[in-house]
């Protein structure tokens, strides 16, 4: 039986019909082997999109696949049924199961069937290669980072391009093939093959749910194995239940994390001790500078302002800190997160405050959903109010601009990176959230080309400052994180390491790379070199305290109403 590697490109799209996004497959790649991994033939056809008439600008950057590029490729099904006449009866190979998820997702989408036509007999080929690389399965191995582990020169290939993936997927099989030890890893493709795969693993997140037992909320001690007693709540963040523990031996005092997963094979529970968190007092109010920001008090309110932004007159920006309000313990004092555990109440009051105390209409604030994406919202005044004083309409947005000054842009951060942008020019602003995976996914580009389109933004003319975050020598990062920077173009200059399994990597040299990339002049970018984690009794942060924290936050407004 012939062997066919498949890969594909898809661009997420937004379907009105299901309320939800669709990852819209928009070219196959394939390549058609012997037994023995000769090569017989292969395959290559662009998909035009059905869902959404253009192609995300993330994908064209990564694959360069342009609109141009699909307008006379086939239909969705038209390129299944070319695809299973030229494939025959095969064994179908693809690098991690993502792209047979996506091909059961556009199935199920233009046909009403989630099953695939051409799919018979199929091997996870990452699975299959990582297990015979003695790299266990544990953590996936992307296709580029796998070649260069087994030596593979494939500078000639075009990576992210369904053809070349292929073929580089091939050259990776040729490297660890032997038909003995994939047998294991072929699976059959009938009704238990497409009920395993779609399988979604959810997290329980009700210690009331019939599967949790007793067993699973006991925490031994981890300094003598004793038994331990529960001194706090169980508390919810992040899908992990999380509690504080008193060895009732030894005394030590200590933190648990316990994750359920309730997964095909049945439920998988996770459990992590680690030292309790120390949380500083806030600092006492000493105004002054601090990196390139000036630190103020107005009216006891800790107030950070970039030093080079004395002269802009036009906007008010500021960040937040933990002097002032009226917060409690680990909240302590200006906390401005709803949803962390602190009184709703004393939140609004920490915003009255802070907002009388620099200089903004507390009616004007704008936020976001963030999550971590690179969307962008334009608003108005029509959002006044909107994520603060009124339920957020706005999900998965990480970024907002605005030519209005009627509303505050608001974003909230500890330890990610906040992203301030001036246009001088056309008196607009924006202002953007950008965790790790924002940052590597390119924030600060899309900031710059999404006020281009909204206001003729011209990279040049843009003034653009990082504010504080979690600094270089304070982000140590596992290996997927660090290689997922290492993939960028001029990772040098902000990724350091490996030392071990570990990676140090700068955020804000890095979000400087993109901002330089898109434009942005050299001397008009700030960095504003105030860590949280250095600063964490003057900053919340999230790593310094395992995330027992408030929220700080960034505000910016054009002078006018936005302003008080």
């Amino acid at each position: 039986m012939d062997i066919v590697i498949l890969d594909l490109e898809w661009n997420a799209a937004y379907s009105r019909r299901i309320k939800g996004y669709i990852n819209e497959i928009i070219q196959f790649g394939a390549v058609k082997v012997s037994p023995g991994l000769q090569e017989k033939s292969c395959f290559s056809c662009f998909v035009k999109p059905q869902v959404s008439k253009h192609v995300n600008t993330l994908v064209t950057d990564l694959t360069s696949i342009t609109d141009d590029n699909l307008t006379g490729g086939l239909t969705f099904m038209q390129a299944v049924s070319r695809f299973k006449k030229w494939a025959g009866e095969c064994l179908l190979l693809t690098w991690g199961t993502s792209d047979i998820l996506a091909l059961i997702e556009n199935c199920r989408y233009f046909s009403g069937d989630g099953q695939v036509p051409f799919l018979t007999r199929y091997c996870d080929l990452q699975r299959y290669a990582q297990e015979r690389m003695g790299l266990g399965t544990k953590e996936q191995v992307g296709l580029s980072k796998a070649a260069e582990l087994l030596g593979l020169d494939l500078s000639g290939m075009d990576h992210h391009r369904a053809l070349d993936d292929s073929r580089m997927a091939l050259e990776i099989l040729k490297k660890v093939y032997h038909p003995q030890a994939m047998a294991p890893f072929v699976q059959e493709c009938g009704a238990e093959f497409y009920r395993k795969i779609t399988f979604k693993t959810t997290y329980i997140c009700d210690l009331n749910s019939p599967l949790v037992e007793a067993g699973h909320l006991r925490f031994p001690c981890p300094k003598c194995g004793g038994e331990s007693r529960r001194k706090t709540r169980w508390a919810l963040k992040n899908k992990s239940f999380r509690a504080e523990f008193q060895c009732g031996s030894c005394g030590y005092p200590f933190a648990g994390r316990l994750t359920i997963k309730q997964k095909y094979e049945g439920l998988t529970v996770s459990k992590k001790t680690y030292p309790v968190a120390v949380i500083q007092a806030p600092r006492a109010p000493q105004p002054g500078p601090l990196g390139n920001m000036d630190l103020t008090f107005p009216q006891g309110v800790g107030v950070l302002r970039f030093a080079q932004w004395r002269e802009e007159n036009w906007v008010n920006h500021a960040f937040t800190t933990r002097v002032g309000g009226v917060s409690q313990k680990e909240f302590a004092a200006m906390n401005l997160g709803f949803r962390r555990g602190d009184d709703d109440g004393k939140v609004a009051e920490n915003y009255r405050l802070f907002c009388a105390a620099a200089g903004f209409d507390p009616e004007s604030l704008v936020c976001g959903a963030q999550d971590h994406h690179v969307n962008i919202r334009r608003v108005t005044a029509e959002n006044r109010g909107t994520g603060i004083w009124r339920e957020k309409d706005m999900e998965s947005i990480d970024g907002l601009c605005t030519d209005d000054p009627a509303v505050t842009l608001v974003i909230y951060c500890a330890d990610c990176v906040p992203l301030y942008f001036l246009d001088p020019a056309h008196r607009a602003i924006g202002l953007a959230h950008a965790g790790w995976r924002g940052t590597a996914a390119g924030m600060a580009r899309e900031m710059v080309e999404r006020m281009g389109k909204e206001f003729g933004t011209r990279p040049q003319d843009l003034l653009v400052a990082v504010g504080p975050s979690i600094g270089p020598e304070c982000f140590e990062v596992d290996a997927p994180v660090g290689e997922e920077f290492l993939k960028l173009p001029q990772s040098g200059k902000f990724v350091s390491g490996p030392q071990g399994e570990k990676y140090h990597v700068d955020l804000w040299e890095c979000n400087r790379q993109f901002l330089l990339s898109a434009g942005v002049r050299e001397e008009r970018i700030t960095l504003g070199k105030v860590c949280t984690m250095c600063e964490s009794d003057l900053l919340f942060s999230h790593r310094k305290t395992r995330g027992r924290r408030g929220s700080n936050c960034a505000m910016l407004a054009l002078s006018g109403e936005g302003q008080g």
